[in-house]
């Protein structure tokens, strides 16, 4: 069988300009939710803050739970052995995936697209899914983890992926 999809969500320095990523969250082909904080490196912090956010995360937590690029990176190269990722926002997803592997002079090695499209290649109106699940919150601002855990959810339920692939979401 197919291997999961990995759907991926981050949270930006600033909604406004972002210019690198404070916390990433995804799925692995083991239907796991992981979630890091990133500790910002010297060079992102030459010309960007870290402004307030929605989660309240701060330079200190990330200095003092985050971890390193190198280290994101590491753990995705072992991970994500798929040329595609899916996010809810690809244009920013990218640009903060790429601001992690430029930190430490590489090109990522997958691309993000949109997770309604994924979806929709498999004949499901996501927003449409999640009405019918009775959530009336937007994807956006779902927190990063139980975004995650609702599209494997719609997947499950929309069979699109095996429940027997997934201990996290059997019934």
């Amino acid at each position: 069988m197919a291997s999961l999809p990995i759907f991926i969500t981050a949270v930006a320095n600033s909604s406004d300009d972002p210019a690198f990523p404070l916390m990433f969250t995804w799925s692995t082909h083991e239907a796991q939710v992981k979630e890091v904080l990133v500790i910002p490196d010297d060079e992102w912090l030459e010309s960007h803050s870290i402004e307030p956010n929605v989660h309240d995360l701060d330079e200190q937590q990330l200095y003092e739970f985050g971890f390193e690029a190198s280290d994101i990176l590491a753990e995705w190269i072992n991970e994500f052995d798929t040329d595609v990722i899916y996010g809810l926002d690809p244009e920013l997803i990218s640009q903060l995936v790429e601001a992690t592997y430029d930190v430490k002079g590489l090109e990522p090695s997958f691309e993000v697209q949109g997770i309604h499209a994924w979806f929709e290649e498999r004949d499901v109106n996501l927003n449409d899914a999640i009405t019918e699940q009775g959530n009336h919150t937007p994807l956006h601002l779902m927190a990063p983890d139980e975004l995650i855990i609702q599209l494997l959810n719609i997947a499950v339920e929309h069979e699109l992926i095996n429940p027997s692939d997934i201990p996290a979401v059997e019934q």
